[in-house]
């Protein structure tokens, strides 16, 4: 088990790491015996590739210790101080590779030594780092408690009988906090339960808001910010609210995850509204799509995920932007990740062709994506299900419509509200098929009156040809 641990550990370093960890084992910092030291040094050589069959313990003991007699014992325990030695590392470039928290372990520790002068310096060195931030999200309210409580126990130890307003800030940064996370989560539990299954307890109650009101959200925009997007999420039907969650969104000029989440829950609002046939959020979704990778705040460092390329791209084919869908995938193309890019230009591309006319390289293009993702399976079923409608192939409609519903069906995975969505375009489009001519404005009535649908427009589109044919 500990070899195994071991070799995934060392597998997983990315070459930077495996440089760096070179020095950490020769710096002697750590207290390591000369066995796991020969160890890992042996080990590292192999790197990336530890399926070898010289890798087979007893080999690796041969090799390096090759006077003392295998034993299983003092095996696994070089094998589990070398996991600890990898693991302290990855601790260390974790603290590094962060802005404050260097500073603010360095500023307790000085604290804890009652090194008074040094501990100063480092208060005013933070002090200015929390008042220039501009974005105050979750990560910085965190880090700023952190600060404002070493004050309060500074304090403390000095001793003093005096008037003082530390423990007064440290209060007030532990309700911005705790605020700010607990509206957080709150929201992503909503904005989950609307996609999957299940229900959750938010323990947000009618006191608990009008505190937070009387506060006046702690003067903190991204608060009142997060306060909008629940109010969106509870009372879906007032569109008010996302009215106002879009202007905060579009003037507001923070960085930062906390921002990257209010623009996802905004975009996911107005494709919950898209699904019921409020056909205006297309525009807006596709609004603030631009706008955050623009701003790169839907980026994943520089790569864009595919889910959201794929969005961008199915907004603008229903505004019939295509001149701006050449463009957009032209841009991108090379940012997504390379183990979904090839899946991820083969499925918008069929989409685009597909709607320009070019059936039949839209289909093969189809052909050659492997539905690894939910997402990418159910666009697939509909697309194939809107080519076989336009060419004429009923029977192969038919299986795939019959194949499709029952998987629909069996999926636990998927929200009731989306599936219905799914289920109720499966029934229509065989509706479409089956009906009698005389029965198409019935039809008509019925896609349009339904609440949630999946291309409503298609459908409509293909009623309007059956209706003109009577």
């Amino acid at each position: 088990m500990e070899k195994k641990k071991l070799y995934l550990n060392l597998q997983i370093l990315s070459a930077d790491e495996v440089k760096k960890l070179h020095s950490l084992i020769h710096s002697g910092y750590f207290r390591q015996n000369e066995a796991c030291q020969k160890l890992l040094v042996y080990l590292l050589s192999f790197w990336p590739n530890y399926q070898q069959a010289e890798l087979e313990r007893e080999r690796v003991w041969a090799q390096l210790f090759p006077e003392q007699a295998f034993t299983d014992k003092q095996w696994r325990y070089w094998c589990s101080d070398a996991v600890g030695l990898i693991e302290s590392f990855w601790t260390l470039e974790k603290l590094f590779q962060s802005r404050a928290l260097p500073d603010l372990l360095l500023h307790e520790i000085l604290s804890e030594k009652k090194l008074d002068k040094n501990f100063q310096e480092v208060n005013r060195r933070l002090e200015a780092r929390f008042t220039k931030a501009q974005t105050h999200d979750v990560s910085y309210l965190k880090e700023r408690l952190h600060w404002l409580n070493t004050n309060e126990l500074a304090f403390q130890r000095s001793r003093q009988r005096r008037f003082d307003l530390t423990i007064q800030h440290s209060s007030d940064g532990l309700d911005a906090y705790y605020f700010l996370q607990k509206l957080q989560y709150a929201c992503v539990m909503l904005d989950r339960q609307a996609i999957l299954q299940g229900e959750y307890d938010t323990g947000i109650s009618e006191a608990w808001v009008a505190h937070l009101l009387s506060r006046n959200f702690f003067g903190e925009p991204l608060i009142q910010l997060h306060y909008v997007i629940l109010k969106a999420l509870q009372e879906e039907a007032k569109e008010e609210h996302f009215a106002t969650l879009r202007e905060s969104i579009l003037a507001e000029t923070g960085e930062g995850s906390t921002l990257r989440d209010v623009y996802l829950f905004a975009i996911n609002y107005c494709a919950r509204k898209i699904r019921q046939g409020k056909g205006q959020y297309v525009q807006e979704a596709l609004t603030l799509y631009y706008h955050g990778l623009e701003r790169g705040l839907l980026l994943e460092g520089k790569e864009i995920s595919p889910w959201t390329f794929t969005n961008v791209v199915k907004l603008s084919l229903r505004l019939q932007q295509f001149a701006e869908i050449e463009q957009f995938i032209d841009r991108y193309a090379d940012r997504l990740p390379n183990e979904l890019r090839a899946d991820a230009l083969a499925f918008n591309r069929a989409e685009l062709y597909y709607y320009t006319g070019r059936v039949d390289e839209a289909q093969s293009l189809l052909n050659q994506v492997s539905y690894t993702d939910l997402n990418y399976y159910l666009g697939a079923r509909v697309l194939l299900a809107k080519l076989y409608y336009e060419s004429g192939a009923s029977k192969s409609l038919l299986s795939l419509l019959a194949a499709f519903t029952i998987f629909l069906k069996r999926n636990r995975q998927i929200s009731s509200a989306l599936k219905q969505t799914y289920l109720n375009f499966c029934e229509l489009l065989f509706q479409l098929i089956r009906r009698k001519p005389e029965q198409m404005e019935a039809l008509r009535e019925k896609v349009e009156a339904v609440q949630l649908l999946t291309d409503r427009g298609w459908l409509l589109e293909m009623l309007g040809k059956r209706l003109r044919e009577v």
